[in-house]
Protein backbone atom coordinates (compact mmCIF):
# COMPACT_ATOMS: atom_id res chain seq x y z
CA UNK A 1 0.00 0.00 0.00
CA UNK A 2 2.07 2.96 -1.32
CA UNK A 3 0.09 5.85 -1.78
CA UNK A 4 -2.97 7.04 0.05
CA UNK A 5 -4.64 10.47 -0.35
CA UNK A 6 -6.55 12.04 2.13
CA UNK A 7 -9.39 14.46 1.16
CA UNK A 8 -9.71 17.21 3.92
CA UNK A 9 -12.61 19.85 4.28
CA UNK A 10 -12.87 22.93 7.31
CA UNK A 11 -14.95 20.84 9.71
CA UNK A 12 -13.76 20.59 12.85
CA UNK A 13 -12.89 16.57 12.30
CA UNK A 14 -10.50 17.43 9.58
CA UNK A 15 -7.24 17.30 12.43
CA UNK A 16 -8.37 14.13 13.75
CA UNK A 17 -9.35 12.37 10.15
CA UNK A 18 -5.26 13.28 9.20
CA UNK A 19 -4.48 12.28 12.06
CA UNK A 20 -6.20 8.62 12.04
CA UNK A 21 -4.69 8.52 8.26
CA UNK A 22 -0.55 9.35 9.45
CA UNK A 23 -0.87 6.62 12.14
CA UNK A 24 -2.79 4.36 9.62
CA UNK A 25 -0.08 4.69 6.63
CA UNK A 26 2.97 5.06 9.43
CA UNK A 27 2.26 1.11 9.14
CA UNK A 28 2.85 0.70 5.65
CA UNK A 29 5.58 3.41 5.25
CA UNK A 30 3.01 4.72 2.30
CA UNK A 31 3.03 8.34 1.18
CA UNK A 32 -0.01 10.00 2.10
CA UNK A 33 -1.20 13.09 -0.49
CA UNK A 34 -3.60 15.80 0.92
CA UNK A 35 -6.04 17.36 -1.06
CA UNK A 36 -8.26 20.30 -0.48
CA UNK A 37 -12.09 18.31 -0.21
CA UNK A 38 -13.51 21.69 -1.87
CA UNK A 39 -11.44 23.31 -3.99
CA UNK A 40 -12.40 26.65 -5.66
CA UNK A 41 -12.81 27.16 -9.00
CA UNK A 42 -14.58 29.26 -11.64
CA UNK A 43 -15.49 30.40 -15.05
CA UNK A 44 -15.69 33.53 -14.01
CA UNK A 45 -12.86 36.05 -14.82
CA UNK A 46 -14.29 38.44 -11.93
CA UNK A 47 -13.68 36.05 -9.61
CA UNK A 48 -10.09 34.95 -10.07
CA UNK A 49 -8.86 36.65 -7.78
CA UNK A 50 -11.11 35.53 -4.88
CA UNK A 51 -10.59 32.14 -5.92
CA UNK A 52 -7.02 32.17 -5.85
CA UNK A 53 -7.24 33.74 -2.43
CA UNK A 54 -9.28 31.51 -1.04
CA UNK A 55 -7.02 28.40 -2.43
CA UNK A 56 -3.65 29.66 -1.11
CA UNK A 57 -5.65 30.41 2.23
CA UNK A 58 -6.66 26.12 1.87
CA UNK A 59 -3.20 25.26 1.21
CA UNK A 60 -1.99 27.31 4.40
CA UNK A 61 -4.82 25.42 6.48
CA UNK A 62 -3.91 22.14 5.22
CA UNK A 63 0.26 22.84 5.78
CA UNK A 64 -0.60 24.42 9.25
CA UNK A 65 -2.35 20.53 9.86
CA UNK A 66 0.18 18.70 8.38
CA UNK A 67 2.83 20.54 10.38
CA UNK A 68 1.28 20.28 13.70
CA UNK A 69 0.57 16.60 13.16
CA UNK A 70 3.14 14.77 11.08
CA UNK A 71 6.67 13.91 12.24
CA UNK A 72 9.84 14.76 9.87
CA UNK A 73 10.29 11.54 8.82
CA UNK A 74 6.58 11.08 7.17
CA UNK A 75 6.07 11.20 3.81
CA UNK A 76 3.21 13.64 2.93
CA UNK A 77 2.42 15.92 -0.04
CA UNK A 78 -0.11 18.05 -0.40
CA UNK A 79 -1.79 18.27 -3.82
CA UNK A 80 -3.02 21.73 -5.30
CA UNK A 81 -5.68 21.51 -8.37
CA UNK A 82 -7.84 23.24 -10.39
CA UNK A 83 -10.40 20.45 -11.08
CA UNK A 84 -13.09 19.62 -8.82
CA UNK A 85 -12.43 17.11 -5.93
CA UNK A 86 -13.78 13.78 -8.22
CA UNK A 87 -11.53 15.55 -11.41
CA UNK A 88 -8.83 16.02 -9.09
CA UNK A 89 -8.71 12.09 -7.84
CA UNK A 90 -8.77 10.78 -11.14
CA UNK A 91 -6.30 12.68 -12.60
CA UNK A 92 -3.72 11.85 -9.83
CA UNK A 93 -4.88 8.19 -9.60
CA UNK A 94 -3.87 8.44 -13.58
CA UNK A 95 -0.08 10.00 -12.41
CA UNK A 96 0.86 8.06 -9.65
CA UNK A 97 -2.15 5.41 -8.64
CA UNK A 98 -3.45 5.03 -5.54
CA UNK A 99 -4.09 2.50 -3.28
CA UNK A 100 -6.66 3.89 -0.74
CA UNK A 101 -8.86 7.01 -0.02
CA UNK A 102 -8.75 7.07 3.99
CA UNK A 103 -11.74 10.04 4.63
CA UNK A 104 -13.62 11.23 7.67
CA UNK A 105 -17.97 10.15 7.15
CA UNK A 106 -18.68 13.79 7.69
CA UNK A 107 -16.99 16.94 6.46
CA UNK A 108 -19.33 20.37 6.40
CA UNK A 109 -22.84 18.57 7.04
CA UNK A 110 -24.71 19.33 10.05
CA UNK A 111 -27.47 16.95 9.72
CA UNK A 112 -27.50 14.46 12.33
CA UNK A 113 -29.23 11.97 10.36
CA UNK A 114 -26.50 11.94 7.88
CA UNK A 115 -23.67 8.58 8.30
CA UNK A 116 -21.77 9.44 5.23
CA UNK A 117 -21.73 13.08 3.96
CA UNK A 118 -21.16 14.15 0.21
CA UNK A 119 -17.46 14.08 0.09
CA UNK A 120 -17.51 10.11 1.73
CA UNK A 121 -20.63 9.77 -0.60
CA UNK A 122 -18.84 11.06 -3.57
CA UNK A 123 -15.54 9.16 -3.33
CA UNK A 124 -17.54 6.24 -3.16
CA UNK A 125 -19.49 6.52 -5.67
CA UNK A 126 -17.66 8.02 -8.45
CA UNK A 127 -14.35 6.85 -7.97
CA UNK A 128 -12.65 3.18 -8.76
CA UNK A 129 -10.38 3.39 -5.40
CA UNK A 130 -10.91 1.86 -2.51
CA UNK A 131 -11.73 3.45 0.86
CA UNK A 132 -11.94 3.83 4.39
CA UNK A 133 -13.89 5.74 6.34
CA UNK A 134 -12.02 6.67 9.70
CA UNK A 135 -14.64 7.34 12.76
CA UNK A 136 -15.12 10.92 13.83
CA UNK A 137 -12.98 11.57 17.13
CA UNK A 138 -11.55 8.06 17.15
CA UNK A 139 -7.72 7.80 16.91
CA UNK A 140 -6.40 4.56 14.34
CA UNK A 141 -6.04 1.24 15.96
CA UNK A 142 -4.86 -1.70 14.25
CA UNK A 143 -8.00 -4.28 13.18
CA UNK A 144 -8.40 -7.34 15.44
CA UNK A 145 -11.61 -8.75 14.19
CA UNK A 146 -12.76 -7.72 10.65
CA UNK A 147 -15.94 -8.96 9.14
CA UNK A 148 -16.69 -8.84 5.63
CA UNK A 149 -20.37 -8.95 4.96
CA UNK A 150 -21.50 -9.46 1.30
CA UNK A 151 -24.83 -10.48 -0.81
CA UNK A 152 -22.87 -12.79 -3.26
CA UNK A 153 -18.93 -13.61 -2.93
CA UNK A 154 -18.21 -13.43 -6.63
CA UNK A 155 -14.95 -11.20 -7.33
CA UNK A 156 -14.09 -10.70 -10.43
CA UNK A 157 -11.08 -8.67 -10.35
CA UNK A 158 -8.00 -10.46 -8.05
CA UNK A 159 -7.00 -6.73 -7.35
CA UNK A 160 -10.22 -5.65 -5.65
CA UNK A 161 -9.00 -7.63 -2.72
CA UNK A 162 -5.45 -6.16 -1.96
CA UNK A 163 -6.57 -3.51 0.85
CA UNK A 164 -8.23 -6.67 3.00
CA UNK A 165 -5.43 -8.72 2.39
CA UNK A 166 -2.86 -5.58 3.10
CA UNK A 167 -4.55 -5.10 6.31
CA UNK A 168 -5.16 -8.60 7.16
CA UNK A 169 -1.27 -9.61 6.62
CA UNK A 170 0.03 -6.72 8.56
CA UNK A 171 -2.11 -6.39 11.55
CA UNK A 172 -3.19 -10.29 12.05
CA UNK A 173 -6.16 -9.79 11.81
CA UNK A 174 -9.15 -12.29 11.92
CA UNK A 175 -11.88 -12.59 8.98
CA UNK A 176 -15.55 -13.80 9.72
CA UNK A 177 -17.56 -13.84 6.17
CA UNK A 178 -21.38 -12.68 6.57
CA UNK A 179 -23.05 -14.01 3.25
CA UNK A 180 -26.54 -12.33 3.83
CA UNK A 181 -29.60 -13.62 1.79
CA UNK A 182 -31.34 -11.15 0.26
CA UNK A 183 -34.67 -11.01 -2.08
CA UNK A 184 -34.12 -12.75 -5.40
CA UNK A 185 -31.01 -14.38 -3.62
CA UNK A 186 -29.78 -17.48 -6.62
CA UNK A 187 -27.73 -20.17 -5.83
CA UNK A 188 -24.98 -18.72 -7.94
CA UNK A 189 -24.64 -16.24 -5.43
CA UNK A 190 -23.55 -18.37 -2.73
CA UNK A 191 -20.02 -19.64 -4.56
CA UNK A 192 -17.39 -17.43 -2.80
CA UNK A 193 -14.22 -16.56 -3.92
CA UNK A 194 -11.26 -18.99 -3.20
CA UNK A 195 -8.66 -16.84 -1.13
CA UNK A 196 -11.83 -15.43 0.92
CA UNK A 197 -12.73 -18.34 1.90
CA UNK A 198 -8.21 -19.49 3.10
CA UNK A 199 -8.26 -16.44 4.90
CA UNK A 200 -11.38 -16.23 6.31
CA UNK A 201 -11.90 -18.20 10.04
CA UNK A 202 -15.70 -18.62 9.72
CA UNK A 203 -18.60 -18.21 7.27
CA UNK A 204 -21.85 -17.01 8.69
CA UNK A 205 -25.39 -16.49 6.85
CA UNK A 206 -28.72 -14.71 7.31
CA UNK A 207 -31.51 -13.77 6.04
CA UNK A 208 -32.30 -10.17 5.58
CA UNK A 209 -33.87 -7.52 3.60
CA UNK A 210 -30.69 -5.59 2.93
CA UNK A 211 -27.02 -6.16 3.70
CA UNK A 212 -27.25 -3.60 6.40
CA UNK A 213 -30.34 -5.74 8.20
CA UNK A 214 -28.07 -8.38 8.25
CA UNK A 215 -25.14 -6.66 9.16
CA UNK A 216 -27.44 -5.44 12.39
CA UNK A 217 -27.95 -8.76 13.46
CA UNK A 218 -24.49 -9.84 13.73
CA UNK A 219 -22.60 -7.17 14.34
CA UNK A 220 -23.24 -7.42 18.60
CA UNK A 221 -22.47 -10.89 18.47
CA UNK A 222 -18.96 -10.67 16.62
CA UNK A 223 -17.79 -7.04 17.66
CA UNK A 224 -16.03 -6.64 14.50
CA UNK A 225 -13.56 -3.58 14.63
CA UNK A 226 -13.44 -3.27 11.11
CA UNK A 227 -16.55 -3.54 8.79
CA UNK A 228 -15.69 -4.37 4.83
CA UNK A 229 -17.95 -4.06 2.24
CA UNK A 230 -18.18 -4.18 -1.36
CA UNK A 231 -19.28 -1.14 -3.98
CA UNK A 232 -20.48 -2.98 -6.78
CA UNK A 233 -21.93 -1.10 -9.86
CA UNK A 234 -25.66 -1.63 -9.13
CA UNK A 235 -25.20 -3.14 -5.69
CA UNK A 236 -26.77 -1.92 -2.63
CA UNK A 237 -24.22 0.95 -2.12
CA UNK A 238 -24.74 2.37 -5.55
CA UNK A 239 -28.83 2.28 -4.41
CA UNK A 240 -27.93 4.33 -1.31
CA UNK A 241 -25.54 7.27 -2.67
CA UNK A 242 -28.08 8.94 -4.71
CA UNK A 243 -27.28 11.50 -4.09
CA UNK A 244 -23.57 11.50 -2.31
CA UNK A 245 -25.49 10.66 1.41
CA UNK A 246 -26.44 8.09 3.19
CA UNK A 247 -28.37 8.40 5.70
CA UNK A 248 -28.05 6.17 9.25
CA UNK A 249 -31.41 4.78 9.28
CA UNK A 250 -30.59 3.07 5.44
CA UNK A 251 -26.57 2.08 6.90
CA UNK A 252 -24.31 3.17 10.00
CA UNK A 253 -21.46 1.63 12.01
CA UNK A 254 -19.29 3.33 14.64
CA UNK A 255 -16.22 1.24 13.35
CA UNK A 256 -13.95 2.06 10.40
CA UNK A 257 -15.33 0.95 7.35
CA UNK A 258 -13.24 -0.46 4.70
CA UNK A 259 -15.02 -0.12 1.07
CA UNK A 260 -13.80 -2.27 -1.81
CA UNK A 261 -14.57 -1.80 -5.19
CA UNK A 262 -16.04 -4.50 -7.51
CA UNK A 263 -17.47 -3.96 -10.64
CA UNK A 264 -19.92 -6.21 -11.87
Amino acid sequence: MHNILVPLGTSKHAENTLAYAIAFAARFNSTIYVIDAYPVHSSKATLSNVNTRLQEDNVKRIKGLVTKIASKNQKIKIVSSERDLIGSIRNLNETIGLDLIVTAPLNNEINEAVFLGRIAGSVIKRTHIPVLVAPIEKSFQPPKRMLLAFKTGEVKASSTLKPLISLQDQFKSKLKLLLVKVPGFANRNHQLNDELMQRSEQLLFTENATVYQGVLEHFQANQPDLLVAFKRERGFFEKLWEPDLIYKKDFYCTVPLLVLKNKN
